[in-house]
């Protein structure tokens, strides 16, 4: 019987580089590209995000106590606005605390930012944040039709926000739009949410899985048809968010494609409100 081979102290018992975070039940530490995979699971995750949302909520409820219920037609006016950014930060600021105490690493396997040509990462990410725009808009007339021919009544995607904005409304609106919620929500459902499924299971399952809790937290109420019409919509703009990052290999691509997607709508608006 030949003596096992001496390991090397550089590597772990699994041959993967000392360093690195490990995930249970992989083979490798790494992905293909050479990002590391990420240690933190599904569900605690999603349980962390829930408990965000929850301490956001608390935060947020001065807000709503101050403004009261400003929503038209399921569209959110300005007092959901603020409180959302209220939700946002808080949200982003409770995941962030969970992973610096229970997954040293973390930023080096989501890649937040690229470590060079930073400039030309916003700029194709912008270029396929409109180009996902266009195909969600495809999905959303597509299913629109079906829907149309299926129920035989005038079926439309509901507007998530009120066009009824005025002065600092708009201010408030163009921020959370553009700023923060994109990097809140790309931070949670692709860097998050995605990488804990795709790194066990694959690139389809998490796309899909993280968009569909994407098109959740962008349910508007309504009739069923145009709610499903949203829901698709947001789907697909989900899956092509997870794409793009899955290209770009950094985190930073969809956020700035996320920002590119709102900032059409948040420009129409403006105008409307201006004219």
């Amino acid at each position: 019987m030949m003596p096992e081979p001496p390991r090397r102290p550089d590597l772990r018992a699994d041959g993967s580089p000392i360093g690195t975070p490990a995930v249970q039940g992989s083979a490798t530490a790494t992905l293909p590209d050479g990002r590391p995979k990420v240690t933190w699971t599904f569900l605690p995750t999603l349980g962390i995000a829930l408990l965000g949302f929850l301490l956001g909520s608390l935060a947020a409820a001065p807000i709503f106590a101050a403004f009261g219920d400003t929503t038209a037609e399921g569209a959110s006016g300005v007092s959901e606005l603020a409180q959302g950014l209220v939700v946002d930060v808080v949200l982003i600021g409770t995941l962030f605390l969970w992973l610096r105490s229970r997954h040293p690493g973390w930023s080096t396997a989501l890649r937040l930012v690229p470590s060079a040509r930073v400039g030309r990462e916003v700029a194709i990410g912008a270029g396929l944040g409109v180009v996902v725009r266009i195909v969600a808009g495809i999905a959303a007339a597509a299913m629109i039709a079906v829907l149309t021919a299926v129920t035989d009544r005038e079926v439309s995607v509901p507007e998530q926000v009120t066009g009824d904005l005025h002065g600092f409304e708009l201010v408030i609106f163009a921020l959370f739009a553009v700023v923060v919620a994109p990097i809140t929500e790309e931070f949670l459902f692709r860097g998050l949410i995605y990488r804990s499924v795709r790194d066990r299971y694959g690139v389809a399952l998490g796309a899909i899985v993280s968009a569909v809790f994407f098109g959740v937290i962008h349910y508007v109420p309504g009739p069923w048809p145009d709610a499903v019409a949203l829901q698709v919509t947001m789907v697909v703009t989900g899956i092509g968010l997870a794409l793009v990052y899955e290209r770009r290999k950094t985190l930073l691509a969809p956020i700035v494609g996320h920002a590119a997607f709102n900032l059409i709508a948040v420009v129409v608006i403006v105008y409307d409100a201006l004219r």
